[in-house]
């Protein structure tokens, strides 16, 4: 009586599952790197403070320490920004310049323009205050995630289906 041999032996199955693996690994690691790099991540919040009609405005602000706050002079003469305790300012800021600076530890820091004594702010740091970190990145939708993912997969299903068509085929 004849044997037949109706597919890969044990053995063949062995030797030839690694390329499957591999390719079925790729595929993972692809699709967790594209949802890892796309995913929204909180970073500081940055708050906006206007120089205009020799007035800061707001004159006062709340934020949460780690926060930046960016000054912008509107008006026609030139303005400072400049803390109080003298740690800190932006040197004169001609129409249309703009000062950031980032705090980082909680407490009251006023400020004021060195050029125009009337010109007073405040900027407070508290650990429950200011706005909520906003999204660094607002990352992609859960529908287009989901159709990256699915052609990622599509990919791999396709890839698979050859290399083990291959193998059967060099069986044959």
């Amino acid at each position: 009586m004849e044997e037949r041999n109706l597919g890969p032996s044990r053995a063949d199955l062995r030797i030839h599952l690694g390329p499957l693996i591999g390719v079925a690994a790729l595929a993972l690691f692809v699709v967790v790197s594209i949802v890892l790099a796309f995913m929204p991540t909180a970073s500081a919040a940055g708050h906006d403070v206007g120089i205009s009609d020799f007035a800061f405005s707001p004159n006062s602000i709340t934020i949460a320490p780690g926060d930046t706050v960016t000054w912008t002079n509107s008006d026609g003469t030139t303005h400072t920004v400049t803390g109080n305790n003298g740690s800190w300012g932006s040197g004169n800021l001609a129409n249309g310049g703009t000062y950031t600076h980032q705090f980082n530890e909680t407490g009251d820091f006023a400020y004021h323009c060195s050029i125009h004594s009337s010109m007073t702010g405040a900027v407070h740091v508290t650990s429950d205050g200011g706005t909520p970190p906003q999204p660094h990145n607002p990352g992609l939708s859960g529908s287009t995630l989901i159709a990256i993912i699915a052609a990622v997969a599509v990919v791999a299903a396709v890839s698979i289906a050859v290399l083990w068509r291959k193998m059967r085929t060099k069986k044959a």
